[in-house]
């Protein structure tokens, strides 16, 4: 990236060159065509093909070469949100868990890390491009214009002081315009990301919407979001009319400022008409570079509202990876679980609280039962590593899997879905076969290398029967399920979680459950009455965590 960074200004030095060596040529041509030298004139022209080849050459080139650099910036710094965003502290749950989320995080890495390189990059190089204008043609306009004499005083450069006062006002006047689109473009950003997330959630949740009928609600939900956008969006129309109506009438008058200031001298001969389009050309040139604020302005505002977006969850990934101090303290064992903490329910009394102490041996079963909201997947939680609410310590296996209510399946293969978290080519179609029929999932055979939207193709005990066909494949030390065969019917959990016994004779398993039936086949049952205290004279609890 830095080298193609280097070629790209070294192009624009070169640019440079050739602009200085154009405007030369204005006035050579001009010259030529007030005393009508005709083989001047031709020369001139010749020499404009050379050049004007040239400097598309060289700005095609670079235009280039500064979008694979930035798609390059792109890649590194997604990569990087990524590691991040995915590190092994699991900030993107743990910020969702302790509701630090910032809006629409996906949005902010695919798009706004997008934008923020492009329109960065398009900043720096016209900002670097400015500066060499300044620097070239500021030297040429002093020179040319010469001193002028106003009320007694002898002001050299005039024209450079004109340019510099103009610029002046102009970039004043053009903040003065649009200093609200900062605010504006961050708040179009949010309720874009809003109105797609909506969107996205109809998709995901179509059957449960349409089989209650809920399509009017949903309906009305979406107009309101987008109405919503698009009274942000109408604002910031309104704004870049107002820029673009002082923008557009500043550029007219630059091409006419030059001359209407240089109109003495060349009606006094000091200056030829040749001298009078180098003064324009220069001055033009300088004002723009000395304008590149107020030219800059709208991506100005775009850049720092995606940069601000960013920083925001830049900022909450690192305060979960590097503040946040866990109230459990976790060490690793080689045989089983246990654990002894505190725990408080935040949906509960702030009162009440749970004092969870229990051990998992390995090649056992523990069955977890107690009332829904009791606190059963919130020990889960806990037990798998992410402490909120939760004082004590755990002791357990490195290797330890948490399968939470909701099973994770994704577009892909049904293999890939199988191996998860594993890669699919690292197992064999045949093992991947076999583990299938171990759940009674061996009909979707001809399926196991096509690729399908498998959450909405298969049915929820299917689902749950392809986790177990995981746990089967990676066989975890400890093994956590919260509501593992819930959608299926007893006769079949019980055949799952007698082949969960068999298969895993080494794991630990805690399985959270309301059917009474797979009792029997536990080592040992826990019951949530059994873990409540009640410490009426301590909030463990403070409104301002939950």
């Amino acid at each position: 990236m830095w080298f193609l960074l280097g070629v790209v200004i070294a192009a624009y030095l070169i640019n440079i060159k050739l602009a200085v060596a154009l405007n030369d040529w204005n006035g050579r041509f001009y010259n030529a065509l007030q005393v009508v030298n005709k083989e001047e004139i031709f020369s001139c022209l010749y020499d404009f093909i050379l050049l004007c080849s040239a400097i598309i050459l060289v700005l095609v080139t670079a235009d280039y070469l500064q979008g694979r650099a930035a798609l390059i910036a792109r890649r590194e710094l997604t990569q990087r949100f990524f590691n991040r965003w995915l590190s092994e502290n699991a900030p993107f749950y743990c910020l969702r868990l302790e509701n630090k989320e910032p809006d629409n995080p996906d949005q902010r890495i695919a798009e706004d890390i997008r934008d923020a390189v492009s329109v960065f990059f398009n900043l720096c190089t016209s900002f670097f491009n400015s500066v060499l204008m300044i620097g070239s043609f500021s030297v040429i306009l002093w020179n040319l214009s010469g001193p002028l004499t106003l009320f007694g005083f002898s002001i050299p450069g005039y024209m450079f002081w004109v340019c510099l006062i103009y610029t002046f006002l102009e970039t004043l006047i053009t903040h003065l315009i649009g200093r609200k689109l900062k605010r504006l473009n961050f708040d179009s950003q949010k309720r874009e990301a809003d109105f797609r997330s909506s969107l996205l959630a109809k998709r995901t949740h179509a059957e449960s919407i349409a089989g209650l009928k809920g399509t009017s609600v949903e309906r009305l939900e979406l107009n309101g979001k987008f109405s919503s956008l698009l009274n942000v969006l109408i604002e910031i129309l309104r704004k870049k009319r107002n820029l673009e109506y002082f923008s557009v009438g500043t550029g007219q008058v630059t091409h006419l400022t030059p001359i209407f200031f240089s109109l003495p001298a060349f009606f006094a001969g000091t200056i030829e008409l040749g001298g009078l389009m180098q003064i324009r050309g220069a001055f033009i040139d300088v004002a723009r570079s000395l304008s590149w604020i107020a030219m800059s302005y709208q991506q100005l505002a775009r850049f720092a509202a995606t940069y601000e977006r960013l920083s925001t969850l830049h900022y909450a990934i690192e305060e979960i990876n590097e503040k946040h101090k866990q109230t459990v303290c976790y060490s690793t064992s080689t045989k089983g679980l246990k654990a002894d903490f505190y725990l408080c329910i935040p949906e509960r009394s702030q009162d009440e609280r749970l004092k969870v102490k229990l051990t998992l041996k390995q090649g056992q079963l523990t069955v977890l039962q107690g009332p829904s909201g009791s606190g059963k997947s919130s020990i889960l939680r806990v037990l798998a590593g992410f402490d909120r609410f939760a004082s004590g310590m755990v002791e357990s296996p490195s290797q330890k899997l948490w399968i939470t209510q909701q099973p994770y399946l994704f577009k892909e293969t049904l293999k890939a879905n199988l191996t998860y978290p594993e890669l699919p080519d690292k197992v064999s179609d045949s093992k991947a076969l076999a583990l299938l029929e171990k759940v009674g999932l061996g009909r979707l055979e001809p399926f196991l290398n096509h690729t399908v939207d498998w959450q909405h193709r298969l049915s929820g005990g299917e689902q749950q029967r392809l986790m177990l066909a995981r746990m089967l494949l990676l066989k975890p030390q400890v093994l956590l399920l919260d509501e593992a065969t819930s959608a299926l019917d007893e006769t079949t959990a019980e055949a799952m979680t007698e082949m969960l016994r068999l298969e895993l004779k080494n794991s630990a398993i805690l399985l959270v459950t309301h059917q009474s039936v797979l009792v029997r086949h536990a080592d040992q049952v826990l019951q949530m009455k059994d873990f409540y205290v009640n410490t009426r004279k301590k909030r463990l609890c403070p409104v301002s965590q939950i």
